[in-house]
């Protein structure tokens, strides 16, 4: 479970970059009451927050959102995620393809709310506080960064780089230089 604050969604970084989406602006607790869905497609080059977390911003997103109440009465978004892209890995820094399928709820929590989030029992469900206006493209793309690993990186075997190897095939041991200088001291 994770409580999403708005100001974690507008972004100021890379304005001109994202220039060329034109936002789509919605209330969401307007969208959820009446039931209100979204879908389309967002190119990978016009989401700044992944430029440095991917090898390339080739590809796109294609997002779902849909609106609707929550057996408690409460506003909720479910989004939905699919597309593939292609980041570093973290071991050898070479490409390595990630598949994205993603699906969340957000539960959009009013303003003034005594109700605590945490007190939710399921991890699947985030919170959201709720605002008049929300733009779609940067909750997908919150949502893409969010789905990413926190450490990507190939299966050992399919890896460019083994552990413990050096770039020229060579085997590597951090206490080589220990051994060498217990040679020269004796």
């Amino acid at each position: 479970m994770r409580c999403l604050g708005i100001e974690q969604m507008a972004s100021s970084e890379g304005a001109d970059s994202a220039s060329s989406i034109e936002p789509l602006v919605i209330d969401p607790v307007r969208f959820a009451r009446d039931g209100s869905s979204v879908a389309g497609k967002l190119p990978l080059s016009g989401m700044p927050r992944l430029k440095d977390l991917l090898f390339n911003q080739e590809g796109a997103v294609t997002y779902a959102v849909q609106g609707y109440m929550s057996a408690k009465g409460q506003a909720v978004l479910r989004v939905s995620l699919t597309g593939d892209l292609a980041v570093p890995c973290q071991r050898c820094l070479e490409e390595l393809r990630l598949h994205l399928d993603t699906r969340r709820e957000i539960v959009l929590l009013p303003r003034a709310t005594d109700a605590d989030p945490t007190e939710e029992e399921d991890d699947d469900i985030d919170f959201m506080p709720s605002t008049s206006a929300l733009d779609v493209h940067d909750l997908v793309e919150q949502e893409v960064v969010l789905s990413l690993p926190m450490a990507p990186r190939h299966a050992e075997a399919a890896c460019g780089l083994q552990p413990g190897a050096t770039n020229t095939g060579e085997r590597f041991s951090p206490f080589s230089q220990l051994a060498g200088l217990k040679r020269e001291a004796h």
